[in-house]
């Protein structure tokens, strides 16, 4: 099966047609941005056409997940606060979660897989504001959809992902590693291919694509170890579900690649304590 070329990961890309291109609102968003003769009035009108996603930026804006001393009241205000590249990054992430609703929910519990996407994010978001990293929402969205490649086995191939599943439990060994044995790669592959055809950043790609692998990344390795560590953090405590029953060995390179202090652990999980509700409630629409 794992040279079989019907299981190429690129072939199932390709026949990924449900989430072949992105949401509309988030083509809009990049025609605004890329437009140099658009303002922020521009970019406010382009998201203020969905009122869903309206509600929910400014809802996360008022939040303690951003802090800001002042109530934000219009989208304008918002990416006054924010910038326009974190309000993008938002954005995507709403898109993204569009595309991935029909998934039975004997093959995967949606609720959960997300709770632990969005733990990886916020972690991801915790860890690059300790390192002084800049647009630091483009971790969460990395974090938010490290796992996305799964979400296509379990919607191209859901049979063979269900009996992947059965033997990582009988073998007691991680999915990861279950997938490459069976198919030749693995999720963090088949999610790198996806951005990489939504032809998004080249960081993203690569953090996805290596967060199993991160010393493999050769343009962002920092990326990756940090959306590596984020996803180990998120397993180690258990919020959510993403497939995997065990935890993923944390690689000892990726996190001394990282130069965190000694207690930045108490700090991310500090900064996670604080802020992974509003994530869940942003992205899963939960009210307060």
């Amino acid at each position: 099966m794992p040279n079989s070329p019907s299981t190429s990961p690129e072939n199932i890309i390709k026949r990924v047609s449900t989430v072949a291109s992105l949401p509309q609102i988030f083509m809009k968003v990049e025609e605004t941005l890329n437009n140099p003769a658009s303002s922020s009035m521009h970019l406010a009108k382009v998201i203020e056409e969905d009122p869903a996603l309206t509600g929910r930026l400014l809802r996360l804006a008022n939040s303690a997940y951003y802090g800001f001393s002042a109530k934000i009241e219009s989208v304008n205000h918002a990416i006054t606060a924010m910038g326009t590249q974190q309000l993008r990054e938002l954005v995507l992430a709403c898109s993204v979660l569009k595309l991935f609703k029909d998934i039975p929910e004997e093959l995967v519990n949606m609720e959960l897989f997300w709770r632990h996407s969005i733990a990886c994010g916020v972690v991801a978001r915790a860890i690059a504001h300790l390192r002084f990293e800049s647009n630091i929402e483009r971790y969460f969205v990395a974090g938010l959809l490290h796992d996305v490649g799964r979400l296509i086995l379990f919607m191209q191939k859901p049979n063979v992902m269900l009996n992947m599943i059965q033997l990582a439990q009988q073998k007691q060994q991680l999915l990861y590693r279950v997938e490459n044995e069976v198919l030749g790669f693995n999720h963090a592959k088949l999610g790198g291919l996806l951005m990489a055809s939504w032809k998004l950043s080249p960081r993203l790609i690569e953090s996805i694509s290596w967060h199993h692998a991160p010393t493999m990344a050769k343009q962002f390795p920092i990326d990756a170890a940090i959306i590596h560590t984020a996803d180990i953090i998120a397993n180690a405590l258990e919020l959510g579900n993403s497939g995997e029953k065990m935890v993923p060995n944390l690689k000892p390179a990726a996190w001394d690649s990282l130069g965190l202090e000694i207690n930045a652990l108490e700090k991310i999980i500090s900064i996670l304590d604080q802020q992974y509700q509003h994530g869940v409630r942003f992205i899963l629409g939960e009210e307060e």
